[in-house]
């Protein structure tokens, strides 16, 4: 009985170094687990530079080929707009001294209206009487 009213420092002395080894033992599980994981964002945190990197340079690729082909839609666009206009050119040079899209003279009405009646006489030579 005695007994367990006696403090015995061998024991007690023992549990507290177990304990403070096992602490220092915890302690340094959760530091090589905070390095590691600190490793790991840094690795993750550079792979997702180099892939910046890469988006970067395929994006500047990409516009470069866009503004390559602008160019050359843009050159074709041109090249068209220019055959339409010698086309335009060619047609009014082929219509030589006469006058298109605009109003007719005076002279250019009666002389149309004569050639209607002529024609219009030979169509129908003698119109039957009722």
């Amino acid at each position: 009985m005695n007994q367990a009213l006696n403090d015995n420092p061998a024991v007690s002395g023992a549990a507290a170094r177990d304990g403070r080894l096992a602490r220092l033992v915890r302690l340094g599980v959760v530091a090589c687990m905070l390095a590691a994981g600190g490793s790991q964002a840094l690795a993750q945190q550079q792979d997702r530079g180099s892939r910046r990197d890469d988006a970067a340079q395929m994006r500047e690729r990409y516009q470069m080929q866009a503004q390559a082909q602008d160019a050359r839609f843009e050159q074709r666009a041109q090249e068209m707009r220019d055959e339409q206009r010698r086309a335009i050119e060619a047609q009014r040079e082929s219509m030589g001294g006469e006058r298109r899209g605009g109003r007719m003279t005076p002279d250019e009405r009666r002389d149309l209206r004569r050639q209607i009646r002529e024609s219009g006489a030979d169509v129908y030579p003698n119109a039957q009487r009722r």
